[in-house]
């Protein structure tokens, strides 16, 4: 891996407006992500992961309170450009996306060629005929007939879909592509099948990855690191091997333990508890009313982020001031 930074998020919020009050989505998130990396992104639903995914490339709902913060992208902060800057210079052409449910991703009324080229049309102002058949090729490399592209998306499966939208992520050459849920109500197999093809058009394009997902056993498949949100704080960052050798965060241990084993009989564990209310969190640490190593600390301040090895990081009071 490259040890070249492209793109470092410093204390990233956002909080939504709503009738019964602000939901802190995403609170004062923090990571380094270089070239070549792919960065996983797990947690439970609702924890702030694809909220993460759409602060990041800024396609945002109306209800906004807060957003604030630094994205910064080779060397330049976009949080400081205007939108209409940001969407010619840098969404999709230096980060896309891969939205969750592929099929919700395309116009039903519009060929899948079509909608492929979309991107490079709109952002690269390339004449419609040259762009589709660069679209075309591209379809080939993800493995699917380039007579497709004349179908609609209801004319393909869920793993052809899923390849289509990738391509449409790739075909303006980003450095960065966001994975949101990229293999959600696909089969198995088929799941393997894209995580086969994301390993290698990866190191074809060299592309770097922040790979959203509830599931931990894809995540092993794909990232060479792992973050672990939990109630819109980021509570765990560390390589791959770390995470899954050796959690700090009783929150990934819970993760790792409810994930069935092949080689052993262990039995699957659950975390006790639900997640929490974004609008009216628990003070201090927000797990610690679901953590059975909480102590009176946790309930009254709300630890840092403590560094614990190499490039390793826990939210965490066992970690920190020690008991």
């Amino acid at each position: 891996m490259s040890s070249e930074t492209v793109l470092s998020v410093h204390d990233l919020k956002l909080y939504y407006r709503t009738r019964k009050g602000i939901v802190k989505a995403l609170d004062d998130v923090n990571f380094d992500l270089k070239k070549e990396d792919v960065l996983a992104v797990v947690g439970e639903s609702g924890c702030g992961k694809s909220t993460l995914a759409r602060a990041l490339v800024r396609v945002l709902p109306r209800n906004i309170h807060t957003y604030e913060g630094e994205i910064i992208l080779n060397g330049r902060n976009v949080m400081d450009l205007d939108e209409e800057t940001f969407r010619r210079e840098i969404r999709w052409r230096k980060i896309s996306i891969v939205f969750q449910g592929a099929m919700n991703s395309f116009n039903p009324v519009y060929r899948i060629g079509y909608q492929v080229a979309e991107p490079l049309i709109i952002h690269d102002h390339v004449e419609k005929k040259k762009a589709i058949e660069k679209a075309r090729q591209l379809m080939e490399l993800m493995g699917m007939p380039s007579a497709f592209a004349e179908r609609y998306p209801f004319e393909l499966s869920g793993g052809m879909k899923q390849r289509a939208a990738i391509a449409m992520a790739l075909i303006t050459n980003p450095e960065i592509v966001i994975l949101d849920e990229p293999t959600s109500a696909l089969d198995v197999l088929t799941q393997a099948n894209i995580i086969n093809l994301l390993k290698r058009i990866k190191n074809e394009f060299r592309l770097s990855y922040i790979f959203i997902t509830h599931d931990l056993g894809l995540a092993s498949e794909l990232a060479n690191r792992v973050a672990v949100i939990y109630a819109g704080k980021m509570v765990e960052l560390s390589s791959a091997d770390v995470f899954y050798t050796e959690p700090k965060h009783p929150y990934s241990k819970g993760l790792l333990l409810s994930v069935p084993t092949l080689r052993t009989d262990r039995k699957p564990e659950f975390i006790s508890g639900a997640p929490p209310s974004l609008i009216d969190p628990p003070s201090g640490c927000k797990f610690h009313p679901r953590c059975r190593f909480a102590w009176s600390k946790c309930s009254a301040e709300e630890p840092a982020m403590f560094k614990v090895g190499e490039d390793h990081f826990v939210r965490c009071w066992l970690y920190g001031d020690g008991r």
